[in-house]
């Protein structure tokens, strides 16, 4: 509905809200709003997509991930954005990127990209590409071309272009309080700024410093011709910034659940958007099982405080993804190899008597079939005169009506509380 269609209508919430995975959006932006209208018409309340390179497209949590420039990204959100405006629909566009942990770019076109760029000191070192293809001449093996590509890359010096001139500035003859005061004007030139600070810019504020350096970000491309990132939480941030406009809630993938990085990313994306967007910013999380949170440095009371904690901190949308899958996996591996061991007790004390004491209502599963609606419809054609109903007496459904089976404490079935669900947990 639009607003004003909404308006006048009852607020009812007939379906809980779906937030679908809109990928990288599958092609170029006449693909976006495709797929954008396509899950507006399936009911979508929410659509997020990720800045990373179609057709190479990995998931959050693994190598290899090659993102688009920050311009193409933001393309794809506005075409989201305007599907949505076309069909009168406020869905929800949410923008993720993968800059933290992402190792490749496909493009240099962007100056909001060009601080992350990794190029090579070495002067005297041919292109890794160079290098590449002589291997392949003479037919090496993938192990000696892996060998090459780690000799190349320990020769090519490797450095973003921030870091070849501070290196730089170390490593003169001036003094140290020359070198101090160089490198804070030099880190003063190389501040966040919302258009980017473009390789150009770079390299005009050193040669004002009166350094000029040999680095080159083509040297390191790849064979695919993707440059070399260093990604991380900063690349992240101008990727955040750079989202917001065009979206409304943003979210930055993570290889660990770190609660200060979280809270830094979110603090530091309100503070670029300004007093008047900044407050107004949502995020969303990833509560990952990838990540194994008990070797992320948290105890047992800070994984329980750590959502509530991003709720503090603007985090309105915090989601758990295969929760389902290794609930399923656990259950099914436990229960499996306790059947082959005490056959049928190991259902009725893991499965059966767990269901009732936590009132599963797959207890009675029959019911699940739609065996009860259809009884419904049977005895309100024949005015309840039917005598095929699938729920009357002699359904095993109605086993679990009777006594108290052995085994369990009389007293009515109450809902346990929070001790007691922990203690059985334990």
């Amino acid at each position: 509905m639009t607003r004003d269609e909404r308006s006048k209508s009852p607020l009812i919430d007939f379906y809980r809200p779906i937030i679908a995975d809109g990928d990288t959006g599958h092609g170029g932006l006449t693909a976006v709003m495709r797929l954008t209208k396509l899950f507006i018409e399936a009911g979508t309340a929410g659509i997020h997509f990720e800045d990373q390179k179609p057709g190479t497209k990995k998931c959050g949590h693994m190598a290899g991930k090659v993102l688009v420039s920050v311009k193409e990204h933001v393309d794809r959100l506005v075409a989201a954005r305007l599907q949505a405006d076309i069909m009168g629909t406020e869905t929800l566009i949410v923008a993720r990127t993968d800059a933290e942990a992402a190792t490749l770019l496909d493009s240099n076109i962007d100056p909001r990209d060009h601080p992350f760029i990794i190029g090579s000191t070495n002067k005297d070192l041919p292109a890794f590409n160079d290098i590449l293809a002589d291997a392949l001449r003479k037919k090496a093996t993938p192990d000696q071309i892996a060998d090459a590509q780690k000799k190349w890359d320990k020769a090519a010096g490797l450095c973003t272009y921030f870091d070849a001139v501070k290196k730089a500035i170390q490593s003169s003859n001036k003094s140290e309080s020359d070198k101090k005061s160089l490198l804070a004007k030099w880190t003063d030139a190389n501040k966040f700024h919302k258009d980017g600070v473009s390789n150009d810019q770079q390299r005009a504020a050193a040669k004002a410093l009166g350094f000029e350096v040999f680095w080159c970000w083509e040297k390191p491309r790849t064979q695919e011709g993707y440059y070399r990132i260093e990604g991380g939480l900063s690349a992240g941030v101008v990727r955040g910034v750079a989202f917001a406009p065009y979206s409304d809630l943003v979210w930055m993938e993570t290889k660990k659940p770190v609660l200060a990085d979280a809270v830094q990313f979110a603090n530091d994306v309100r503070r670029y958007l300004g007093p008047v967007a900044g407050p107004r910013q949502m995020f969303a999380y990833n509560l990952s099982p990838s990540f194994n949170w008990d070797g992320a440095g948290m105890n047992d009371p800070q994984i329980a405080a750590f959502m509530d904690e991003l709720g503090k901190n603007g985090y309105v949308w915090q989601f758990i993804t295969l929760a389902g899958f290794h609930a399923d996996s656990l259950a099914i591996t436990t229960f499996s190899r306790a059947y082959a061991k005490n056959k049928m007790l190991a259902y009725v004390t893991m499965i059966q008597r767990k269901e009732r004491e936590f009132h599963v209502s797959t207890l009675t599963h029959q019911k699940w079939s739609g065996a009860e609606l259809i009884d419904t419809q049977l005895k309100t054609v024949t005015g309840g005169l039917a005598s095929t109903t699938a729920l009357q007496a002699g359904n095993t459904e109605s086993q679990f009506t009777a006594k108290t089976p052995a085994g369990l404490k009389k007293g009515g079935f109450k809902r346990p509380t929070e001790e007691e669900f922990s203690n059985v947990m334990e």
